[in-house]
């Protein structure tokens, strides 16, 4: 019983500082304008492993300087794309013409992209984007419910209410359908406390 009250405690400790910490990265994307974005390849390694998540906030291109890591649309819809500021040019109407280039690769992005504002890097955790892209998959899928299962098994399951139940349970309760029969009316054989009218003998 003490190894599944310290295997429960921990399940439910970890659940917990799990589910604070999602909050906070919430909350956090909410108020600050943080968005995740999960490392596909390695063009940005070692600085960005792949399988990391990226947050990023969205920058004025005017403020943006060279060796920031910023992520933009790629041209003709080809998605985004996480590499470093190697130089700014000022365009017309606030836009501004990055030059990227990935820190693994020997020559810069094809072409400048012209942007008013970019995702500018504000930390990175390497790994996370694996557990990520694995929960969106049908085994991943698969194991979060089995988890949320088990921690759920586990809250239900309390210990110090399953001692109860047992200690109750070797205390001997009275069966109702077969009481002592002395114990039904304590006051029958018991001559002093005979009700009135009643003889009481010699």
């Amino acid at each position: 019983m003490r190894v599944f009250g310290a295997v429960r405690s921990s399940v439910l400790t970890g659940s917990a500082v799990l589910g604070v910490a999602s909050l906070v990265v919430f909350v956090g994307s909410m108020i600050f304008g943080v968005r995740p974005l999960v490392v596909v390849s390695g063009s940005m390694e070692p600085a960005l492993p792949v399988g990391s998540v990226v947050f990023s906030r969205s920058t004025p291109a005017a403020e943006l300087e060279v060796g920031d890591i910023v992520t933009v649309e790629r041209p003709r819809d080809l998605g985004l794309v996480t590499h470093r500021v190697v130089s700014t040019t000022a365009g017309p109407g606030g836009s501004t013409a990055l030059v990227l280039r990935g820190d693994a690769n020997t020559v810069d992005d094809p072409e400048p992209y012209v942007v008013s504002s970019a995702g500018r890097q504000v930390w990175h955790v390497p790994g996370l984007g694996h557990v990520a892209l694995f929960l969106q998959t049908r085994g991943g899928l698969a194991v979060a419910g089995a988890v949320a299962l088990v921690v759920l098994a586990v809250f239900v399951l309390d210990p110090a209410r399953m001692a109860g139940r047992v200690q109750g349970d070797g205390r001997g309760g009275v069966d109702p359908d077969h009481q002592d029969p002395a114990r039904e009316d304590p006051d029958r054989d018991d001559p002093a406390t005979r009700r009135p009218g009643g003889a009481t003998g010699s």
